[in-house]
């Protein structure tokens, strides 16, 4: 009896302090995340800060580490999502399209719509799957959310992805399950220097 009283009274000088201490990490991750960012670019106020994990479980702040300064190819889905609407196939093609420029001069990612259920081992067995080369992004539910509200997806199943350089500023949005080509040509268009294209081919011959 008077261990179970001693164990009672540890326990209510126990759970007060593991409540303020994850109060105190939780106020701690939010002050964190509210700092200034140490870079700043044409979309930078657009996103939070954020950090993401990829397929392979490595963390990367969002905007700072994966947007700033690139050219990238941003699209939404999951797990569930590719079941009734599939789009990871068609970004496949335009994956070889661009070659040799993913990872280097291009950055392709997938960001999911399901953040509570789709982990880094699911979306990496999906990327492998499908033969996908590039990120699939996840992270805390509420961090995916504003993230995906950043980018106007409010659903679970988003057919648009955006093309953008954050070095110029300028962006678009693609369907996409449009053809390969045409999205791939966003990406040339969007392009600086000797990258830059108009037209990757001529439509009147096609």
């Amino acid at each position: 009896m008077k261990n179970r009283r001693k164990f009672i009274a540890a326990l209510a000088t126990t759970v007060p302090f593991l409540a303020t201490a994850a109060t105190n990490t939780k106020k701690k991750q939010e002050v964190f995340k509210s700092c200034p960012s140490n870079v700043t670019g044409p979309m930078s106020d657009r996103f939070g800060q954020v950090i993401v994990t990829d397929q392979d479980k490595k963390k990367s702040w969002f905007y700072e580490e994966l947007i700033h300064d690139k050219l990238v190819l941003v699209s939404f889905t999951s797990i569930r999502g590719e079941k009734h609407y599939p789009i990871i196939d068609n970004l496949v093609k335009v994956q070889d399209m661009l070659e040799d420029r993913l990872g280097k001069d291009v950055t392709m990612l997938t960001i999911t719509t399901n953040p509570t259920k789709d982990s880094p081992e699911d979306l990496k067995k999906l990327a492998d799957s499908k033969g996908a080369k590039w990120q699939f992004i996840t992270g805390e539910p509420d961090d995916i959310r504003n993230l995906l509200l950043a980018f106007g997806i409010k659903g679970s199943i988003s057919g648009l992805s955006w093309v953008g350089n954050e070095k110029t500023g300028r962006w678009m949005t693609k369907a996409s399950r449009q053809h390969p080509l045409f999205i791939a040509e966003a990406v040339a268009r969007l392009s600086t220097g000797k990258d830059h294209k108009p037209f990757l081919v001529d439509l009147r011959s096609v």
